[in-house]
């Protein structure tokens, strides 16, 4: 019989797929134009927060994390030549704020402290995307964030080992999640969608 945590874990993983392809299919279409700080912040949070998983027993739930990874590497990637150009001191106060953090986390070398850290550096990596559709909706795709909600619900079902340290994180991004697909719905219904923008 197959173990159910294996089976959430592999859809919140394909999940994470399939929003990704959506993701730069946008991206290459010009729709979406990703903020480098947030995906470069996210890259590097989730190999943290993996590695955190990992060692408190996450099992499959943390594969999640694990494509999460690997799509926002790419992501980065692309943003250097696809993403948002304008970028503010309250972006830069952002990802600054990321690496300090990230500094902390080292300082603290505590998988629990390192999750608590890396939540706190999640709501700064997602705020210069938050305010970015916020000026520009139609210029973020709303199928990966609503995906990436639906996948890390599910991963704190599939958690081997349900506790503080493996389901802090994954709640956290279904909380960030959910104020940028507000955000940009509500501006949307606002705004007048610039033609062939709409992701």
């Amino acid at each position: 019989m197959t173990d159910y945590h294996v089976v959430l874990g592999a859809i919140a993983a394909l999940l994470g797929i399939v929003g990704y392809a959506l993701y730069f299919r946008s991206i290459f279409r010009g729709i979406t134009k990703p903020h480098l700080f947030t995906w470069v912040s996210y890259s590097l949070v989730d190999f943290i927060v993996f590695a955190a998983q990992v060692v408190k027993g996450g099992g499959p739930g943390a594969w999640t994390i694990l494509t999460g990874q690997i799509g926002s590497l790419a992501v980065s990637v692309l943003a250097l030549r696809f993403g948002e150009k304008h970028i503010t001191k309250s972006d830069w106060a952002s990802f600054i704020g990321v690496l300090c953090a990230i500094m902390l986390w080292i300082a603290t070398k505590d998988p629990l402290g390192a999750v608590v850290i890396s939540t706190v550096i999640n709501f700064l990596a997602i705020a210069p995307t938050i305010r970015k559709s916020y000026v520009k909706p139609f210029e973020e795709s709303m199928s990966i964030w609503i995906l990436d909600t639906i996948r890390f619900s599910l991963s704190m079902t599939a958690l081997a080992s349900f506790n503080l340290t493996t389901a802090l994180f994954p709640a956290a991004i279904v909380v960030g999640n959910l104020i940028l697909i507000g955000t940009i719905a509500v501006r949307r219904r606002v705004l007048t969608p610039p033609r062939g923008l709409i992701g």
